[in-house]
């Protein structure tokens, strides 16, 4: 009795293992031949269109649109992301040129039909798309995947934002930047680059004027967005007013025109080594011969790197020449003055 049921579990198993084998055979010949498929649709998708793209980017005088009604879906979202790869490499009048074609071929559509799809490659499809485009109607939908909980969504929604209303974006998603670390820099970057310093500038001082330590830190890193005067102005501001030494640190890297020598004076002095030396660093950027005697005290300060990059600063002022740096070097009582003075004459050749 137990015999029998012993094969009978066996071969229910085998038949079991076998059905299991045939249908994850079955599964893996479709997945090729859909691979396939899409592959072959692709290349004819290609070849189709991509001569046409390409003479958009040239010449705006076009109507190639006709094809398109013996495209299939599937076939229209393959045309989409290849005109979203030649629309990212044109500027100009090219992409004028670009988003007229797309108009024609329907694409606009196609794209707010990807946005309502759940997958993360049709919503990232559909938002870049929809930005290049400048889809207002679309606005409230992409606004909306800001808070997505993936971060290229929500990045690109930025980006696209900001492509559809560069000042109306921008506003909106500077006081998102000192919030979301976790958005690339690169990108950010790219994206306020885009927008431009006129639109820029203003919601950038007003956005870091509101926030906090992290936050303004954060949203420093993108200094070079707004322009040099509004900029050095800012800096100055939050130097008066604020105390914590990282972001001190911090708006020093900022700084691209003047502070003036009072603050420099009481900057070099601070508590935080770390400020003093981003203190010595501006200073050499400076080059002016009034702060030399700010600079020479910090070749004995009691931190390496504030004494290094006091002695780079000064080995940089285009006022003294070898003979002045070397007489310099000679008159330090203090050993480290003379070694970091050394150092720095080594590494630019005057030794």
């Amino acid at each position: 009795m137990n015999s029998e049921f012993s094969s009978d579990v066996a071969l229910a198993a085998a038949a079991v293992a076998i059905t299991l084998t045939v249908v994850l055979f079955l599964y893996a010949v479709g997945l090729r031949i859909a691979h396939t498929l899409h592959d072959k649709d692709l290349e004819r998708v290609k070849d189709r269109w991509w001569p046409i793209i390409a003479q958009a980017t040239m010449d705006e005088n076009h109507n190639e649109a006709a094809g398109l009604a013996t495209l299939r879906r599937g076939s229209r979202v393959k045309l989409l992301r290849e005109w979203c790869r030649f629309r990212r490499l044109v500027r100009g009048s090219s992409s004028h040129s670009l988003e007229i074609l797309a108009n024609e071929m329907g694409l606009l559509r196609t794209a707010r039909r990807l946005l309502r799809r759940r997958s993360v490659s049709s919503k990232l499809l559909a938002v870049q798309a929809l930005g290049f485009l400048c889809d207002e109607d679309s606005w409230s939908q992409i606004e909306a995947l800001l808070d997505h909980r993936n971060i290229t969504i929500s990045i690109t929604a930025a980006s696209a934002l900001v492509h559809i209303d560069a000042v109306k974006g921008v506003n909106l998603i500077l006081p998102l930047i000192g919030k979301r670390a976790a958005w690339p820099r690169t990108q950010v970057g790219r994206i306020l680059n885009f927008a431009g310093q006129d639109a820029v500038t203003g919601p950038f001082c007003r956005t870091v004027e509101l926030s906090g330590t992290e936050e303004t830190c954060r949203l420093l890193q993108f200094y070079e967005s707004v322009s040099v005067a509004e900029c050095d102005s800012l800096i100055a501001k939050l130097l008066a007013t604020r105390s914590n030494p990282t972001l001190i640190a911090t708006a020093l890297k900022a700084v691209r025109g003047q502070l003036p020598r009072k603050m420099i004076e009481r900057l070099v002095t601070h508590k935080a080594w770390f400020v003093r030396m981003q203190a010595a660093s501006l200073l050499g950027r400076f080059g002016r011969r009034e702060d030399y005697p700010i600079l020479e005290p910090l070749l004995s300060d009691s931190e390496w790197w504030v004494r290094y990059r006091a002695a780079q600063a000064i080995t940089k002022l285009p006022f003294l020449g070898p003979k002045a740096l070397r007489k310099l070097r000679d008159r330090q009582r203090d050993k480290f003055a003379r070694d970091i003075l050394q150092q720095s004459f080594a590494e630019t050749g005057l030794a």
